[in-house]
């Protein structure tokens, strides 16, 4: 018996995709190195999440996070263009969060339904 998996997180995907080429877009207009980093780092992470590579969604989540939590900061200090990133990055993690819990019960499932063939 095969176990049907959740559809890979395709907002998380897009959002991250979107997020990589505005850090693209910082990179070339401010001629900086760390927003080109980021900005690939973006790309891989949604093409790994894309593909559901369970490590690149773990990184993805805590970069996500991290993210979140700079660009609340920035925002309450007054900077009102981070509410456009803390919005991106609040959607990402409610797409991975959603796609883990679903993922969870699947397996959760799939293993009782191991023990109970398993125990007749």
């Amino acid at each position: 018996m095969t176990v049907r998996l959740p559809e890979p997180p395709r907002l998380a995907t897009y959002l991250l995709t979107i997020n990589g080429i505005l850090h693209l877009g910082y990179a070339y207009y401010w001629s900086s190195i760390t927003y080109l980093f980021f900005g690939l780092l973006n790309l891989v992470l949604a093409y790994g999440v894309g593909r559901e590579n369970r490590r690149a969604i773990k990184v993805a989540l805590v970069y996500i996070a991290i993210e979140f939590f700079f660009a609340l900061f920035y925002l309450i200090s007054g900077n009102i263009y981070s509410a456009v990133d803390a919005a991106i990055s609040f959607f990402i993690m409610h797409d991975i969060l959603s796609y883990i819990e679903l993922v969870y019960k699947e397996e959760k499932e799939a293993e009782e339904r191991e023990e109970k063939t398993e125990g007749d």
